[in-house]
Order: structure tokens, then C-alpha cells, then sequence
């Protein structure tokens, strides 16, 4: 089973998805990490000041992860760009009220137009939109804004388990943008 935990940053990802791997004995496979680990970017983007991933090494990188695991009955792939991945049982996109999530981000010290753009992208539903572009009904949403880590994980833990559902489309926070 491969599981993709994607959101955007602050959504609760990290704190999520070791609880998520503890409960169902997965592999976790950390994006960031990998892309740093292997280098498997372009270079910076010198306007914004991130790096830009080479998408294709990515899923090759992943893919050679996958094939290594085959062992493993579940592989936990966490990242905002978890969801381009094409391979998946299940994705998880955790999602996060837009003035909670500008809390969180401004506690992590980032620049005011780097906190805009992701609240902007939280909502517009990019990582649901891109999501469900590739894997449709297999896309989730989890409304992290007030629940606990924990509450989180049993909420996903239903949906993988099939007691519950909760596909695109009911989470809505585009009044944010005219507020």
C-alpha cells in the first residue's frame, strides 16, 4: 500500500505522519529529505529562494525506493509534493484554515510574501486540485485546523480502513480571498 501524505507547508505533515507510520508499522519516505539527501534539484530560484526539484530524478528516486520495499505492506511518502507521484492507494491531502495556517508559518519565522503565497495556495485547494489531476478518487481531505495530530491520524486511519470518506470538494476556504 503506498499512502501519500501531501498539504500545504504547516498543515501538519511531520507532526502527522510518524503517528500515521507508529499506527500502521509503514516506511516513511520524507521528500524534503530526499531531495536533499540525493541533490535531486535544479538549482535555486533566486526571486522566491527554494530549490527547484527536478521532478523526473524525484519519481525515479521514489520509484527505486518502492522497488526496494516491496516487502513492505505499506510506504508512507510525505511531502507538498508527495501528490505528483503517480503511484498510490491512497492520498491524504491535509488541509488547514488559512488564518491558522499563517500562524503557524509566521512562528516559523518565514518571509511575509512566502506566507502569502502558501495561504493563497491553501485557498485556491492547489494540492487537492494537483492531487486529484493525477489520482481522482483516491484523494482525501483532512481538515487539520482544529484537531489534534492524533485525531488527524484517526481520521486518515478510517478512510484507508474504507469507514469513512472524505473526497475533494467539502473543505472550502476561498472565502479567505475576498476577506
Amino acid at each position: 500500500m503506498i499512502i501519500l501524505l501531501t498539504g500545504t507547508p504547516g498543515t501538519g505533515k511531520t507532526t502527522i505522519s510518524p503517528l500515521l507510520v507508529e499506527e500502521l508499522n509503514c516506511t516513511l519516505i520524507d521528500i524534503n529529505q530526499l531531495v536533499d539527501e540525493k541533490q535531486l534539484y535544479t538549482g535555486l530560484d533566486a526571486k522566491k529562494g527554494y530549490k527547484v526539484v527536478d521532478m523526473a530524478a524525484l519519481e525515479g528516486e521514489l520509484q527505486k525506493i518502492i522497488d526496494k520495499k516491496e516487502d513492505d505492506l505499506c510506504v508512507i511518502i510525505e511531502g507538498h509534493l508527495s501528490h505528483y507521484f503517480p503511484l498510490a492507494d491512497f492520498v491524504i491531502v491535509l488541509r488547514t484554515e488559512p488564518s491558522v495556517l499563517e500562524e503557524r508559518l509566521t512562528k516559523r519565522d518565514w518571509e511575509s510574501s512566502k506566507i502569502h503565497e502558501n495561504l493563497e495556495a491553501e485557498a485556491l485547494d492547489i494540492c487537492t486540485w494537483e492531487a486529484y489531476q493525477t489520482h481522482g478518487s483516491r484523494v482525501h481531505e483532512v481538515d487539520t485546523t482544529n484537531i489534534t495530530p492524533q485525531k488527524a491520524v484517526n481520521i486518515i486511519l478510517k478512510i484507508i480502513y474504507g469507514e469513512k470518506s472524505h473526497p475533494p470538494g467539502d473543505i472550502d476556504f476561498s472565502g479567505f480571498l475576498t476577506g
